[in-house]
């Protein structure tokens, strides 16, 4: 299980297309759900917030030469273009990512979601790939 004192710098997760638009990635790692949120601000904040079982860990841009283990999982990703990698059937992205929906908004997880960055209203259950 992901501790607190362990960095999640150190893991390498597999991450697979969910299929949702404001949660593009999820992977399982050590019994929990690790979700990556595609924060639509970005340049004005980082590409991708890390949740970790429903808990913002925190934000990350892939550098542009990974090095740690975490870095050299999010660098290939790309959430612009669909998937391209492994995709999750709707029931597993769905069990990983439903209970996160309420934070599409970049800061929304602090209860200060990023007024510029807004989804306006949208839960996050929007697909960009078929729903059945």
């Amino acid at each position: 299980m992901h501790r607190a004192s362990d960095s999640p710098l150190s893991v390498r997760p597999t991450w697979r297309w969910t299929g949702y638009r404001y949660f593009p990635y999820a992977a399982r790692h050590d019994r929990q759900w690790w979700v990556l949120r595609l924060n639509w601000g970005f340049p004005e904040h980082d590409l991708f917030t890390l949740f970790i079982d429903g808990r913002a860990i925190g934000d990350i841009t892939p550098p542009t030469r990974p090095e740690k283990p975490f870095e050299l999982s999010v660098a290939p990703l790309r959430p612009f273009s669909g998937p391209a990698g492994p995709v999750m059937d709707a029931q597993t992205a769905k069990d990983a990512v439903g209970a996160l929906t309420r934070y599409a908004d970049y800061g929304s997880e602090r209860d200060d979601p990023c007024m510029f960055c807004s989804s306006d209203g949208d839960d996050g259950a929007d697909l960009w790939v078929d729903k059945t």
